[in-house]
């Protein structure tokens, strides 16, 4: 289903694409044997090890390489999820996977590299606020819509409508805010040229603020995954 959204996304309407993941959330809550989630995440990190190598073959190898990496967290998320007794909730993941595109972004490895906020970079309408949350900012705002409308639509059995008017809120508030502002959005090739010490002529707030919602997320990540591994250690001495 997810697959299907983002491909809608891509070929029909960005808007889709604020409901694309909610369905990965959602698998997140069947129970699976841990040894098979192990195996998954080695062989997913193994795929985009490859799909790195292998970038220069076809320009959808960003895309293909941004898929293995997601699934690669989601994978690593339910490690966690199994060492710290399920301590942890899916907003820790969506900051993870926010942390992620940020490590990705400082490595600058080329503009072959596909971010989530890549599916609204031809609506810079929407997203001039990017100038202080950083270009990835709009990846968080993809995210945790999503986050609510997997709470709205897949968490209980029935359909919670204050969550998914709130999730409706949450895509057009950013928007409407981007249309009073006068300044241009931040673009992808911006940043990727700025964080490659090349002249990028970006705006003075972006200079100052930087990629502030992606680097806090990528802090944050750190603590979360250290919490996980005393969490676990704790738990083996307990024993």
């Amino acid at each position: 289903m997810s697959v299907i959204l983002l491909f809608t996304a891509a070929l029909v309407h960005e808007l889709f694409v604020f409901i694309a993941i909610a369905p990965l959330f959602a698998l997140l809550d069947v129970r699976i044997d841990i040894k098979n989630v192990y195996a998954l995440f080695w062989g997913l990190f193994a795929l985009a090890a490859i799909t790195l190598v292998m970038r220069e073959i076809s320009p959808a190898t960003g895309t293909v390489f941004y898929a293995m990496i997601v699934m690669t967290v989601f994978a690593f998320y339910q490690v966690m999820q199994h060492l710290t007794l399920n301590r942890l909730n899916k907003l820790s993941l969506t900051i993870l996977l926010i942390g992620v595109e940020y490590l990705l972004l400082k490595l600058s490895l080329g503009s072959w590299i596909t971010f989530l906020a890549d599916a609204v970079q031809d609506r810079t309408a929407w997203t001039r606020w990017n100038i202080y949350t950083g270009y990835l900012g709009a990846t968080a705002w993809i995210l945790w819509v999503n986050l609510l409308f997997y709470q709205a639509l897949f968490k209980k059995e029935k359909i919670n409508w204050f969550l998914v008017i709130l999730a409706i809120v949450a895509i057009l508030l950013p928007v409407l805010y981007s249309f009073d502002l006068t300044n241009n959005a931040v673009t992808k090739e911006q940043v990727m040229r700025f964080y490659k010490d090349e002249d990028s002529r970006l705006n003075e707030p972006y200079i100052l603020y930087g990629e502030l919602i992606s680097r806090t997320g990528a802090w944050l990540s750190i603590l979360i995954i250290i919490f996980t591994f005393v969490r676990a250690k704790t738990k083996k001495v307990a024993r």
